[in-house]
């Protein structure tokens, strides 16, 4: 948990939907969490790598619409990348079930707008910085949800908690820009993937082995 949460966003996903298990496991669980064990064991040199860019903060947020078989709820995951590498990452269930891909997008969303305005603040206080904070997202549905209010009537039951979104755009705390899924590095908090495409996204996080651990 110790590494999910503070240098490993790779596993971030695989430890929460574990973590969901821990009273009720199986040996499909252990299963698995000796395959996240062996993974870091394989990728035990492997570490967080800060550079100097230039670059502001960003960040990519995505969503995996009905993920979960056993209660239909869908995925969160988002990443802030400064210098380089990521600051910030979640990787969570959403708290109520969606009823389209559009609607839990924009509940990632949600909570990827609290973790930018969060580093705005943050930026404001340290360097004077109010520049909005741009935030990737591969879901042009939910990026017109949050730019037009009267998009979709059928997006009249989504909680009015989610709609801040639109507030925060308006007052240029955010920007949102679309990004290709094939892009987006934050699928890797939000499911399982194939190994080319999980360490693609790993690299994108700023995760690289230590060349000084390599040459000894």
């Amino acid at each position: 948990m110790y590494l999910a949460t503070a240098t490993r966003p790779d596993i971030s996903h695989a430890v929460s939907v574990l973590s969901q298990f821990n009273c009720c496991y199986g040996s499909d669980h252990w299963i698995a969490a000796k395959r996240v064990l062996r993974y870091l064991k394989k990728t035990r040199n492997y570490g967080l790598t800060f550079k100097k860019t230039g670059k502001r903060i960003v960040g990519y947020v995505d969503a995996d619409w009905g993920a979960n078989l056993d209660d239909r709820r869908s995925y969160t995951g988002y990443a802030f990348k400064f210098a380089d590498s990521c600051i910030s990452w979640e990787s969570r269930k959403q708290r109520t079930v969606a009823l389209s891909s559009t609607e839990a997008e924009y509940m990632a969303l949600t909570e990827a707008t609290k973790e930018a305005i969060y580093w705005r603040q943050f930026l404001k206080e340290i360097s004077n910085d109010e520049l909005p904070i741009t935030l990737h997202c591969d879901n042009q549905g939910a990026m017109l949800l949050a730019k037009n209010p009267v998009f979709h009537a059928w997006t009249k039951h989504v909680d009015i908690r989610h709609h801040f979104v639109r507030e925060a755009l308006d007052e240029n705390k955010i920007s949102i820009r679309y990004l290709d899924t094939s892009n987006m590095p934050a699928d890797d908090l939000t499911m399982a993937l194939p190994n080319p495409k999980h360490m693609e996204c790993a690299k994108c996080f700023g995760l690289g082995p230590d060349e000084s651990k390599i040459s000894k």
